[in-house]
């Protein structure tokens, strides 16, 4: 029986063109008369327009969209700061044209959004343990992805695997051994510590290595099975497991915990899983749970040329975006297969170790496998829902797949072809696409992919307008956008064949506001949060629906511990703080504040966030 094909294609929109970000720039405007009014509401409605008494001005400025102007500086004794105004806008163009063709009215101009270059100071050769350089991480654009979020402790990786050390200097305020704890033997076997550190050994710490997963916390669960994955998932707070080993093989299928997965994906939780590591074993063999279909399995691939041993006799030689791996001259992939979703670095690998062979201070000299390769994509996860905490398992899947680089067709993986999953994982593109899909006026790009596969791809949660770009959609893919505003297919191919279809939809119906991850702090966790210890930090914010102002109220702060707290306009730009603060009570004075949305968050002393609010000025 054919499966009926449909595309459902609806208000699909080509007149409204939005930049990727809002861009912000600085105007000087001497006379008011010519500071821009045009407005939007949350659904990129016209609200107003300039009238300025210069009808080309007015048309300019009214073909861009302006979500904010504010008046900047009103507190400095500086003349030449007297009439700066911060416009935030759909595209930085507007400022050009401002300058260029409006000189009189707008005398200086400057663009105001800034980039920053994190680079932690435990990233290989800046310090820590390492003399290499973790090219690994710059092989996924981990720095990049930090530009957009160094992630939060609030988000939580759980790990099942065997023990784990914590009391090592990089996992020491970085994990908590949450199941099976009485089983864990700090000095037994480490590869739980070591699969650990490569989601997020603790970073910028100048102790050890940096990992993706940064600022991120791991809960531990002691043993290697999918009833240790099943209780960490039910765990408040945590949003990706992680299960670097197998239990099962294509040879004897499970029959019984196949179903398991698909109960943690609608707990929320992502379940990430290392493919196998081929070597003796059949390297195009299905191993489980990675090869789950809710779970994401992740396979290796090089992150540069290199030709190394471990002083036994045996030589590797991988090479860059190769999957390949030469044992002694033989070829000795790691898995490939047609269950693969992605591939990650897992050759020469920086890790955690406990003392002894190839071991410096508590620190590997490196090491191979899938084991390393899955911590790497479930820290990426964690970014991913740092930025956005309401995207679904699917909507991860989907985003890592969308952004990921094509690497099969390649010489080096020729025959490899369909067998690399999407392709290699790009930390940083995920990252803001997930960003992306939150944002009150983002744009969510899909472009110069090829889907073939029978993968089902889905964005549904909040994005304000996709656009489709030179894409090839054919044989039985499935896709099921949603937006608020806009889909714009701009070139490309779109025939599914018998089993796939393209399923396309506007729905402003679709709910913008989403929450912040629950503060551990809140829910009674000492997850080393400034290193309060044995200290349970519970903050309340009310009224969230505000006039004038706003009272803070913390408990069982201790005599010799502050806060700072900063608030935020959508545009996370601040617009109000409040430092050094001791009481078990505070007022913010809020009036000044213009209609709309704005983020509170509490800062301890160490600049760790502590509680983020999101409030709406009347």
């Amino acid at each position: 029986m054919k499966v009926k094909i449909f595309i459902l294609i609806l208000l699909i929109c080509f007149s409204d063109v939005f930049a990727q970000e809002n861009s912000v720039f600085f105007a000087e405007i001497p006379n008011s008369k010519y500071i821009p009014e045009i407005s939007h509401d949350a659904n990129g409605k016209l609200m107003g327009s300039t009238k300025t008494g210069n009808k080309s001005l007015d048309n300019l400025i009214n073909s861009y969209k302006i979500y904010d102007v504010n008046r900047v500086f009103k507190n400095s004794n500086q003349v030449s700061l007297q009439n700066i105004y911060m416009i935030i806008c759909n595209d930085l163009a507007l400022m050009d044209n401002l300058y260029n063709n409006y000189k009189t009215y707008y005398p200086r101009v400057e663009n105001a959004t800034g980039k920053t270059l994190l680079d932690p100071n435990d990233f290989g050769t800046n310090g820590g343990y390492t003399v290499d350089d973790q090219e690994e991480l710059n092989f996924i654009r981990a720095k990049e992805a930090w530009d957009i979020t160094t992630g939060s402790s609030d988000i939580i990786i759980g790990v099942a695997d065997t023990n784990f050390m914590t009391n090592h200097e990089d996992l020491i305020n970085t994990l908590t051994v949450a199941v099976n704890a009485s089983s864990n033997n700090i000095n037994g076997h480490d590869h739980g510590s070591r699969v650990a550190s490569n989601a997020a050994a603790e970073t910028d710490n100048s102790k050890g290595i940096a990992a993706i997963g940064h600022q991120s916390y791991i809960y531990g669960g002691v043993g290697l099975n999918a009833s240790v994955l099943d209780d960490l998932s039910q765990l408040d707070n945590v949003k990706v497991v992680n299960a670097s080993w197998y239990d099962n093989t294509s040879t004897n299928p499970p029959t019984i915990t196949n179903t398991l997965y698909a109960d943690i994906n609608d707990r929320g939780v992502v379940t990430v899983a290392a493919a196998g590591n081929g070597g003796g074993f059949d390297a195009t063999k299905f191993y489980y749970p990675a090869s789950h279909n809710n779970v994401i399995s992740v396979s290796a691939i090089g992150h540069k040329d290199i030709t190394f041993d471990y002083g036994d006799g045996v030589t590797y030689q991988v090479f860059h975006n190769g999957h390949d791996r030469i044992r002694n001259g033989v070829s000795s992939p790691f898995q490939h297969n047609d269950s693969i979703d992605i591939v990650a670095p897992g050759y020469h690998i920086s890790e955690v170790k406990r003392l002894g062979t190839n071991v410096t201070n508590g620190y590997g000299f490196k090491d191979q496998g899938t084991s390393l390769s899955a911590p790497i994509v479930a820290g990426t996860i964690a970014l991913m829902f740092d930025v956005n905490y309401c995207i679904d398992p699917k909507e991860v899947e989907t985003i890592l797949k969308l952004t990921a680089i094509k690497i099969d067709t390649l010489p080096q993986n020729l025959s490899y072809h369909g067998k690399l999953g999407a392709g290699k994982l790009d930390a940083y593109k995920a990252v803001k696409m997930a960003k992306d899909m939150a944002e009150p006026y983002g744009t969510v790009e899909v472009k110069n992919r090829i889907l073939y596969r029978p993968w089902f791809y889905k964005l549904v949660t909040a994005p304000y307008e996709i656009k489709m770009d030179n894409n090839d959609v054919s044989a039985q893919a499935k896709i099921k956008f949603r937006a608020r505003n806009n889909i714009e297919i701009l070139s490309g191919d779109y025939y599914p064949s018998s089993g796939g279809y393209i399923d396309l939809k506007i729905d402003e119906s679709i709910a913008l506001n989403c929450p912040p991850a629950p503060t551990m702090a809140k829910r009674g966790y000492n997850i080393n949060i400034n290193n309060i210890k044995e200290e349970k930090i519970y903050f309340e914010v009310f009224p969230t629906l505000i006039e004038d102002g706003t009272e803070i109220v913390n408990y069982a702060l201790s005599k010799n511990s502050q806060v700072d707290i900063k608030v935020y306009n959508l545009y996370g730009i601040e617009v109000y703080d409040k430092k050094r603060i001791t009481a078990k009570k505070v007022k913010l004075n809020l009036s000044k504040l213009t209609e709309g949305i704005y983020v509170i968050k509490i800062f301890n002393s160490k600049g760790s966030i502590l509680h983020t609010q999101r409030v709406i000025k009347k």
